[in-house]
């Protein structure tokens, strides 16, 4: 493990630490999306999924922050070969909420937008063969860090239990080319759904 994804580590646990109890809730979240590269020409849309766990802080009915913490298959495709770079990232989206309607509602829309940064774990292609230049270097460049916006919706299953679904469109900032010929950006859209507890 890198000493990037254990400071993530530290960052997701000390923001949910930072935060009230009473106002706090957790979970599981698994979903799907389909990213690229932007910078080459050639390149399509690529599958992957996402798993981790995520946290809500409720500031008041209507405004809350959101940290995520999600291992993510992001990449591209690329057209006319059967050709495809899998880079395994490690993200922490950290974004700020806005719940329309009431508190007592069951049905909760919510738009969310805010930063994110990564750590790549690894690149492969499509037979699971690592990534690397002819001198055994890395292609991919370790960190990542951008923005996410998206919008979704909250429906209680039961008292202070929600389910939580969220689509959003992330953009990154950073290079993520090793080489300075050309400059490679990870874009995805991505549907999430978690369902989250409260802590008491």
């Amino acid at each position: 493990m890198s000493k990037f994804t254990i400071i993530l580590f530290a960052i997701f646990f000390i923001h949910i630490g930072m935060v009230k109890a009473q106002t706090l809730s957790v979970g599981p979240m698994v979903g799907f999306n389909i990213s690229s590269l932007s910078g080459p020409t050639n390149t399509k849309a690529l599958p992957g999924i996402t798993l981790g766990a995520f946290a809500n802080y409720s500031v008041n009915e209507n405004v809350g922050i959101g940290a995520k913490f999600m291992y993510s298959q992001l990449g591209t495709d690329y057209k006319n070969v059967d050709y495809i770079n899998r880079l395994h990232y490690l993200q922490m989206p950290i974004t700020a909420i806005y719940y329309f309607g009431e508190g007592g509602d069951k049905f909760r829309p919510k738009i969310y937008g805010g930063p994110y940064v990564g750590t790549l774990l690894s690149a492969t292609l499509k037979d699971g063969t690592k990534i690397t230049e002819a001198n055994g270097g890395p292609v991919y460049k370790k960190l990542d860090f951008g923005a996410v916006i998206g919008a979704g919706f909250n429906y209680r299953i039961q008292d202070r239990t929600w389910l939580n679904v969220d689509a959003g469109f992330s953009q990154g900032f950073a290079d993520v080319n090793e080489s300075p010929i050309a400059k490679f950006k990870n874009q995805a859209f991505g549907l999430n759904v978690g369902v989250s507890f409260p802590i008491k």
